[in-house]
């Protein structure tokens, strides 16, 4: 007679670290495992939403295998918990989840739960609910919006300048305040510990930029490697007002677990006391750029750090010395949209659409109302903007750009060509001389390895390559961005993996220093080498 395998209770949730937290809590009984973000999304390549807001989700890129393993585990599944993050974007993606898994919604799926410790995960297991469309609906009604923004906007500026330039909804709020940029006088944190109040207080004390702030609150959050006594968060979930776990563990006592700069930040948070006044700097850094967003009263705190990043990525500010500066074409951009989309991407628009959202979630407002008032009038404004280019417009090609190097094989400038695969050098004197080869750069910061200077390829799709100059002779190589910054134990170049849907993460460079010894960087990095050594095997083979 066969043995009747005992089923056991899967939770879903949506990062590594949590998963791994949630394991040491629940233990054996449960199986945990991480969705890595979203498993579906809307399309890249193509605007996702058909005429009446209906999205068109497609799996994400590069999840094709992890859906399919997580859907073996879901049918041998006695019960499905879903304990993705404790705000809207959680709660959307935890209704998703119940669709591509075949979960009832309507059943006592959701799991909510503001701290990473063992009373409140058990908490949050005995008083599961159900999904709450409002707030799912209230995600989606954004981010809806926020793509059929994007997209069109990135079809009219590929006419109007040049294919590849585009904006969203907040980073052209953003670009439009760095351009016209006035200092706050002065600001007041008030008791509500709220993330943005985080993230200025630490650029002031202690000198952390927003995405490193978000990233060690992050971690502080999902779990800390206490050794016997296992994983446990520190504090409360850092999106809305943070607060120390119910634990309320000193910083004395668990700074032996911490980073330095986990420790710098977790004192920061147990000190803090409320009511503190800061003063604006004249220039527009970092800390004068968030205090204004404060002071006009946008909510900025999820969204900044992104957004700074994505303006500087395509090259429509410059960051130099923490101080933000416009460049050429990120005022060519700002003079496109002028006169077009003044209303749509102005402070009171962005306010007012934030304020129908949190409707939305409350059950105030309808999502498709929501969706077809803004996007409404922003198609009108688009179409006097595409009328005004005229019948002729077509998407332009990016300049081509002269490398400053010579062709090795006729002597002509080679030109800077961006291809399907990124970057790339081709002589000027085409189609007499054919020659191309690819386009590297040559940084300043130094491998971690040698101390040689790094190199970094463009593959397009954002994915660039950096090794050392000596490569294979040093086999030193990432697909993550080097930081202008060193390590302060062992003075390495400091490194950063993005993620699509959490914050980035930061690691020194030098595998051997003892900043790394723990570092969840490490089970990331070695998992992807066994993934690239599997698809090479395969190829091999076939």
């Amino acid at each position: 007679m066969a043995v009747k395998k005992n089923l056991k209770s899967l939770i879903l949730t949506d990062s590594a670290n949590k998963a791994r937290t949630l394991k040491k809590f629940l233990g054996r009984s449960y199986t945990v495992l991480s969705t890595e973000g979203f498993l579906k999304d809307l399309p890249k390549s193509r605007i996702g939403v058909d005429e009446n807001y209906l999205p068109d989700y497609i799996t994400v890129r590069g999840k094709g295998s992890l859906l399919t393993e997580l859907k073996k585990e879901t049918l041998n599944a006695r019960r499905i918990f879903l304990a993705t993050s404790p705000n809207l974007r959680g709660e959307f993606l935890a209704r998703q989840l119940c669709e591509v898994f075949g979960v009832n919604q309507y059943s006592n799926c959701r799991m909510w739960f503001e701290e990473m410790t063992r009373d409140a995960i058990k908490n949050s297991l005995d008083n599961a609910r159900t999904i709450d469309d409002k707030l799912a609906d209230a995600f989606q009604a954004k981010q809806i919006i926020d793509k059929l923004v994007s997209h069109k906007i990135g079809e009219y500026l590929s006419c109007k300048i040049y294919r590849g330039v585009k904006v969203g909804r907040f980073r052209a709020m953003l670009l439009k305040l760095i351009n016209d940029f006035q200092p706050c006088k002065e600001i007041t944190l008030d008791k509500n510990f709220t993330a943005a109040n985080l993230q200025m207080l630490a650029s002031k004390e202690l000198n952390f930029s927003a995405a490193k702030t978000r990233l060690l609150a992050e971690q502080l959050f999902e779990g800390i490697n206490f050794e016997k006594e296992g994983y446990c968060g520190l504090i409360k979930c850092p999106t809305e007002e943070i607060k120390l776990t119910t634990e309320n563990r000193t910083p004395e006592s668990v700074k032996e677990y911490l980073t330095e700069s986990q420790f710098k930040l977790y004192e920061l948070i147990y000190n803090y006391s409320g009511a503190e006044k800061i003063s604006s700097p004249t220039d527009c850094n970092e800390l004068s750029l968030m205090m204004k967003l404060e002071s006009l009263g946008i909510d900025w705190a999820e969204v900044y750090a992104i957004g700074i990043a994505s303006l500087v990525k395509r090259k429509y500010i410059t960051s130099e010395n923490s101080t933000f500066k416009m460049t050429e074409l990120g005022r060519r951009v700002l003079s496109a949209l002028e006169g077009f989309f003044d209303e749509d991407f102005s402070v009171d628009s962005y306010k007012k659409l934030s304020a129908q959202v949190n409707e939305i979630a409350d059950g105030k407002a309808e999502k498709i109302s929501v969706i077809s008032n803004y996007c409404g009038k922003f198609e009108k404004n688009f179409e006097r903007a595409i009328e005004e280019l005229g019948e002729d417009a077509k998407p332009q090609d990016e300049p081509d750009v002269d490398s400053g190097e010579i062709c090795d094989k006729c002597g002509k400038p080679l030109l800077v060509k961006h291809g399907r695969y990124g970057f790339f050098l081709a002589c000027s004197g085409y189609p007499d001389c054919k020659n191309v080869k690819p386009y590297v750069k040559y940084l300043e910061q130094k491998c971690p390895k040698c101390g040689e200077r790094l190199t970094k390829r463009d593959f397009g799709r954002g994915r660039t390559l950096c090794r050392c100059e000596h490569y294979p002779v040093c086999d030193f190589q990432t697909w993550d961005e080097p930081q202008n910054t060193t390590c302060k134990t062992c003075g390495a170049t400091m490194f950063t993996r993005k993620f699509k849907n959490r914050a980035s993460m930061f690691y020194c460079g030098n595998e051997s220093c003892p900043s790394r010894v723990n570092h969840p960087i490490n089970k990331i990095i070695a998992d992807a080498k066994k993934r690239s050594e599997a698809r090479k095997k395969a190829v091999k083979d076939d």
